[in-house]
């Protein structure tokens, strides 16, 4: 068990030094938002292409949430009231108490090329524009604690490669307060878009940008990640370029990483 923290520590060492403005929680290889949702894939600054964008999020909080807390209606609507244990002698619903989603939505933004597209709003497509965007995140893979978003490269991204932000917007409750926060995760769209792909039209799903300073203003974040309670390896990233980090922090890191190496051994063998 000791050892098995000193590699995650290593590991979060290695980033934390990077030198950055940005900052994620990652531990175990888990990003953990502001909000309850938990991303398992893609990783921060993952290069991407092909057909399809790929996102897994956590909606249990690794399985402390109970089911009924993150279903969605199949309709995309809000779960308001829900029984988990529904019979004929209950005329109503029971509302929902304590910690619970109303919804995730998430787009995918560039302010470098002007994009902000719909990957999943809370409703569902029109039937002959389904691969426009996904069906509410919520009523994915009813039962599952992961939820797998796969979202066809739209048609105007064939030109629009280079640094994007999956955002990912949660409305919640959480100790029976409601919240709205707004997750950046930055990604690279540099590898080739499959051109057979199933693309869809982007006039559908484009958005007006919204500035940094106005997602702040319009977010309501609990000043804690709330499954670990802010303790957790806290990961910078530079944001110059925008988002890469400099060679000197990258240099930096790397040789934080070896003394993290040769402690660790030393621990190993110690024990």
């Amino acid at each position: 068990m000791k050892l098995l923290s000193l590699v995650t520590l290593t590991c979060a060492s290695f980033a934390a030094y990077a030198a950055a403005v940005r900052t994620f929680t990652i531990l175990g290889g888990q990003i953990y938002t502001p909000g309850l949702a938990i991303v398992d894939a893609p990783q921060p600054f993952t290069p991407l292409g092909g057909t399809t964008l790929h996102i897994a999020i956590d909606v249990s909080g690794n399985g402390r949430l109970p089911p009924y807390t993150y279903q969605a209606f199949p309709n995309g609507t809000v779960p308001t009231f829900f029984d988990p244990n529904p019979s004929d002698d209950d005329a109503e619903l029971k509302p929902l108490t304590g910690t619970y989603y109303h919804n995730i939505t998430i787009f995918l933004s560039s302010y470098a090329n002007g994009h902000n597209l719909t990957v999943s709003n809370n409703t569902l497509p029109p039937t002959r524009f389904n691969n426009s965007y996904v069906a509410p995140v919520l009523s994915l893979e009813r039962g599952s604690t992961v939820k797998h978003i796969n979202w066809i490269w739209p048609d105007c991204l064939r030109k629009g490669l280079g640094e994007y932000n999956i955002s990912i917007h949660q409305s919640f409750t959480y100790n029976a307060s409601d919240y709205y926060t707004i997750f950046n995760l930055p990604i690279t769209l540099t590898n080739d878009l499959d051109q057979t792909r199933d693309a869809g039209d982007c006039g559908l799903i484009q958005n007006p940008l919204i500035t940094e300073e106005n997602q702040r203003l319009s977010s309501s974040t609990i000043n804690f990640q709330p499954w670990i309670n802010g303790i957790g390896a806290q990961v910078d990233f530079q944001d110059n370029d925008p988002n890469k980090p400099s060679s000197a922090a990258r240099l930096h890191a790397w040789r934080l990483w070896v003394e993290w190496v040769l402690f660790l051994g030393a621990v190993v063998i110690a024990i």
